[in-house]
């Protein structure tokens, strides 16, 4: 019997109690690009509604009577490696999610696909036709004006908005008249986002030989050149800003063979560029035994866990960067965590100093468009160190060394949404993927995690001195119960009011 390529695909359309991956056929022309990673488009259920859905696997088989085939493929190149796929099956296993959950979350927002359908009129009919077709369908007139309006072609929700909710008996019924046709169309969120760029066809010499005979008749195609001999490939609105040539006159140059243009990728993202570069990391005799320790456990060749423990003040940051520090000199990556997104631009001016460009931010607080950039980056193997809150945990780093979770007894380490994920699970399940340290770090850790340090699943490490010695603020209890009894009813009782006065009478924060 006949073989020919089938693909496993997690369906996005399917609910749980029917979540499983589905085999499809794959046509000729989509062999080549229906590789395992790549998101499709499928005929799915009884009515063949298209779907969205993700290739898992694929491998040869026989083609059996009624397989369907795909759709289309929506991506040029896997957007999940194996990896990320395992991560994906491992969530779906540990928290009674479907497929297509565990991988929208894995992915950022941005790459998300929405799929709508497009109805057009048939291009070849003439309009006499059309309309004596559509003449005996209920609101078929209306549908095409509505069309017809809209440049022959509209989307399924463009119509309900222009002339009902109960309009799709009425496309049905147009679309068996042969009126009209419609298809699925996929569109990503977010979309990268490119610039024009030019550059000089010929060499420098040349093109400044041919320009300056006509200096006088044509002085922008003379200062275009000038800035390209000097600058090289740059910006089409840049060459426009400083010489005042219009975009025709560059478009001219081409077609004199003098341009050549091209579209360069523009990132959305803000990169640290030159910061200062931090002092070096000096730590205590404390700091230093803990960091020893820790390192010894990250190069150690296998997965392993710690608490690192220790009173506010104690300097546990400085003991994550000059781990992160040596981790990264080894040729490893690092995800370092934080529960709160006030927190994460705090660590980000520290980390950039150390680290520059190669430390990225993640969390829910960007903007879409950076958040998909931010991730392109680090796909792309420009970022060793990522920081941010929980949904950083996802970042597609390649052979991590240590992953971080600061202030671990944090509730927002949990996500209430589903798939409802506990960040520590999804960084154990990295770490012992990648054989690398996972590192809990806080003053008052959660009874879990307090539990397996003693019990010796995890190592322990304590810092029970203030970083620099200093001394531990004192605390003074207010009863605000005698507070109502003396006649002040407010907030602020009598000691946290004069403390207030006279901090500010210091100038102090």
């Amino acid at each position: 019997m006949e073989t020919s390529p089938i693909v496993k695909v997690a369906v996005s359309a399917a609910p749980y109690h029917i979540d499983k991956p589905y085999d499809y056929l794959v046509p000729a022309e989509l062999r080549d690009s229906a590789v395992p990673g790549v998101r499709v488009t499928v005929p799915f259920g009884r009515g063949n509604k298209p779907s969205e859905g993700m290739i898992l696997a694929r491998g040869e088989g026989k083609k059996v009577q009624g397989l369907k085939a795909l759709s289309a493929v929506l991506d040029r190149e896997p957007v999940l490696d194996g990896d990320g796929l395992a991560l994906a099956l491992w969530m779906r296993q540990r928290y009674f999610c479907t497929l297509s959950e565990a991988i929208r979350t894995i992915l950022p927002a941005g790459l998300w696909y929405r799929l709508q359908e497009i109805w057009r009129i048939q291009a070849e009919l003439d309009p006499e036709t059309v309309k004596a077709a559509a003449g005996g369908i209920r609101r078929g007139a209306e549908i095409l004006d509505a069309l017809e309006r809209s440049g022959g072609s509209a989307g399924l929700e463009d119509l309900r908005e222009a002339c009902g909710d109960d309009i799709l008996p009425a496309l049905r019924a147009l679309e068996k008249a042969g009126v009209v046709w419609h298809e699925t169309a996929a569109k990503q969120k977010v979309g990268d986002k490119t610039r024009r760029m030019a550059e000089l066809a010929l060499s420098a010499e040349e093109a400044l030989a041919l320009t300056e005979a006509k200096k006088r008749s044509s002085p922008a195609r003379y200062e275009v050149v000038k800035l390209l001999a000097a600058n090289g490939k740059t910006a089409c609105a840049e060459i426009t800003y400083f010489t005042g040539a219009s975009a025709r006159t560059l478009r001219e140059m081409e077609k004199a063979g003098l341009l050549a243009f091209s579209e360069a990728e523009e990132l959305r993202v803000f990169l640290p560029g030159n910061t200062e570069p931090g002092p070096p990391i000096v730590l205590n005799e404390e700091q230093q035994a803990a960091f020893e320790r820790l390192l010894g456990l990250a190069e150690a060749g296998r997965a392993s866990g710690a608490l690192l423990q220790g009173v506010t003040g104690s300097g546990k940051t400085q003991v994550y960067l000059r781990l992160v520090q040596e981790i990264l000199s080894k040729g490893r990556t690092a995800i370092v965590l934080v529960p709160e997104i006030v927190l994460t631009p705090q660590m980000m001016g520290k980390f950039s100093s150390y680290f520059g460009d190669g430390a990225a931010m993640l969390h829910s607080g960007l903007r879409m468009t950076e958040r998909y950039d931010q991730w392109k980056r680090i796909r792309r193997g420009e970022v060793k160190v990522v920081l941010g809150t929980r949904s950083a945990i996802f970042a597609p780093l390649q052979n991590l060394g240590v992953v971080i979770l600061d202030e671990e007894q944090e509730g927002s380490y949990l996500s209430e949404n589903p798939p409802r994920y506990h960040t520590r699970d999804v960084a154990k399940y990295l770490c012992a993927r990648d054989k690398a340290l996972l590192l809990l770090g806080s003053a008052t850790p959660s009874i879990e995690t307090a539990w397996a340090a003693e019990a010796g699943q995890y190592h322990k490490e304590l810092l029970r001195r203030r970083y620099n010695e200093q001394s531990l603020p004192q605390v003074l209890i207010a009863d605000l119960r005698q507070e109502i009894k003396a006649g002040n009813p407010g907030l602020i009782g009598a000691d946290l009011r004069r403390e207030l006065e006279q901090n500010l009478e210091r100038g102090e924060q």
